[in-house]
């Protein structure tokens, strides 16, 4: 097979480029021709198929793989197009499942299969091919601010760099969209996404499910919105499923027109251009292109996506990329829980809670009265049943209601939801735990109640009695659980998962009463420290299940 490398020297680091051109001058197959600062690749490429060359390779980024894709296109040969990545973001490749190191993508021009895919036709403001995605409006506008200087110093963290002028002030642009020559449909959006392909600006999966085989493309409109709509966008963006959001629109066509006021600023595989109006139009299988032995056409969901992002990096770059991804998957259920949360829900309930630890401090008489002798009687009658085994199982259980133990239960539980993908239970989680963090910083100076005196104290105790902090921690952490594994079993109807909640139950009681028995805390300290606890647990639930009934969630839930 014989193969012509357009090499651009000047993409890329030193390193690369020297290993690189090394590697290339020890292949005697290969036909090496360095581009000048005047050659035009786009010429080149098409001469290199014409003159016969069964492969025409190009070293650089992705506008470099935008020049050569469009010189083989417009000359008509059947050369394939393969790609030596040297770019900043190397989008085309990441679908194309091409090695990121470009030395280890010179084994392709060997082991490469040859794929027909897809290109687009564009008219418009700007008129040629294109093979990866046009990104508008506001990733027009980052597209703008991330400059040759700023690729240099900030590498693939130039785009989020680059976003930081256009957020303080979002566009909004006004278009008007034919789908396969349909009726116009009219939106407000603040982005557009044209593509073939699925990602842009350096791994941001733009179009996680585009097939660049399948003959259509794929449109995505970003609805502008207020500050949090957008931030949810973003979070999910990020994560990769942001396609189901309610201020998303997602369609497929084989041809799209957009006319667009003010006009559209655009990045079209890399390349920056702006007009009022524009036209894609899909070529089917009119490209080859060497793809990697991971490539598949179709995406096939989070795990493919994420092969594909980390599949050439090092173990501890790729498991950095995954950690961020789950990390953004929860920013995104954390601002879905407070952007769908029904008004007042959760006010409502913390009003709840403070009327009934009101109402429990008021009749409880922890400063003296009739609670107060039953209190007392409660808790010698307890400490009169003390074993050593006994006092050993209080102080194990008072110990997980400390915030030491809840710490360790919460951390272990958050990495179990985020595994699963989880997202909106985990912030769902993060927000029971904030809350009864506040309830106790907010309560206990509030009441201002001594811990009790009846007898010696089994374990050391600083602080405020009233409410108990450990029934607060208990009976949220696992009156949450308990309430999750009871909704699992109402549907599955496994008895498992209703064990499962009865021992979380059996668990957040324990810990009350290992309080009482250990003499820190009355009985109607921990009964107010778990009402309190309830009615927040309650209001956090009834906030994601009306994230969760909204339509088009996602991978949030």
């Amino acid at each position: 097979m014989r193969a012509c490398v357009l090499f651009n020297p000047r993409a890329g680091s030193a390193g690369q480029i020297e290993a690189l051109r090394a590697a290339l001058d020890a292949d005697p197959d290969v036909t090496l021709r360095e581009l000048g600062p005047a050659d035009d690749l786009a010429a080149l490429a098409g001469r290199a198929a014409r003159d016969g060359f069964d492969v025409v390779a190009v070293a650089g980024g992705d506008g470099t793989v935008h020049a050569a894709a469009n010189g083989l296109l417009a000359g008509g040969g059947r050369a394939a197009l393969a790609v030596l990545p040297l770019g900043t973001g190397n989008d085309f490749c990441r679908t194309m499942a091409i090695p990121l190191d470009p030395v280890a993508a010179l084994g392709l021009l060997r082991t490469g299969r040859p794929r027909a895919i897809d290109a687009v036709r564009v008219e418009g403001g700007r008129t040629g091919y294109m093979v990866n995605a046009a990104t508008g409006g506001f990733s027009g506008r980052v597209a703008a601010e991330v400059t040759a200087e700023l690729k240099a110093s900030w590498g693939p963290l130039a785009y989020l760099r680059g976003a930081a002028g256009p957020l303080t002030d979002p566009p909004r642009y006004r278009v008007e969209v034919r789908f396969d020559g349909g009726p116009a449909e009219r939106f407000d959006v603040l982005n557009v996404v044209v593509a073939n392909a699925r990602t842009a600006a350096g791994g941001i999966p733009v179009a996680p499910t585009a097939n660049p085989e399948d003959g259509r493309l794929d449109v995505v409109l970003v609805r502008a919105g207020d500050t949090l709509d957008l931030s949810v966008v973003a979070a999910r963006l990020m994560h990769g499923d942001y396609l189901g959001d309610e201020n998303v629109i997602h369609r497929l066509a084989r041809r799209v027109e957009i006319v667009a006021d003010p006009p559209l600023p655009f990045s079209i595989d890399g390349e920056r251009c702006e007009g009022a109006r524009f036209a894609f139009t899909v070529v089917p299988r009119a490209l080859r292109v060497l793809a990697g032995p991971d490539y598949h056409p179709a995406a096939g969901g989070e795990a493919a996506l994420e092969d594909e992002y980390g599949a050439d990096d090092e173990p501890v770059a790729a498991a950095t990329k995954s950690v961020g991804k789950r990390l953004f998957g929860l920013l995104g259920g954390a601002l879905l829980l407070a952007k769908r949360s029904p008004p007042g829900v959760a006010a409502g309930f913390a009003a709840v809670a403070v009327a009934v630890l009101l109402f429990a401090w008021l009749a409880g008489g922890a400063v003296g009265g009739e609670w107060h002798d039953w209190n007392a009687r409660v808790m010698l009658a307890q400490r009169a049943r003390a074993t050593p085994d006994l006092d050993r199982f209080a102080l194990a259980l008072s110990w997980l209601g400390s915030w030491r133990g809840t710490t360790i239960v919460v951390v272990g539980l958050l990495a179990f939801f985020l595994a699963r993908k989880h997202y909106l239970t985990a912030a769902t989680l993060l927000g029971v735990v904030g809350g009864v963090a506040l309830l106790i910083a907010v309560l206990k100076p509030a009441f201002g109640v001594a811990r009790p005196e009846f007898f010696p104290h089994l374990a050391p105790a600083d602080g405020l009695s009233f409410p108990s902090g450990h029934a607060l921690n208990g009976t949220g952490l696992f009156g949450f659980l308990a309430a999750l594994m009871v909704a699992r079993g109402y549907h599955q109807r496994h008895p498992a998962w209703w064990a499962g909640a009865a021992a979380c139950v059996l668990l957040a009681a324990g810990i009350c009463w290992s309080r009482v028995y250990i003499g820190v805390h009355t009985p109607t300290d921990v009964a107010a420290g778990a009402v309190a606890a309830t009615a927040w647990v309650a209001a956090c639930l009834v906030a994601r299940h009306y994230a969760m009934a909204r339509p088009k969630t996602g991978a949030l839930l």
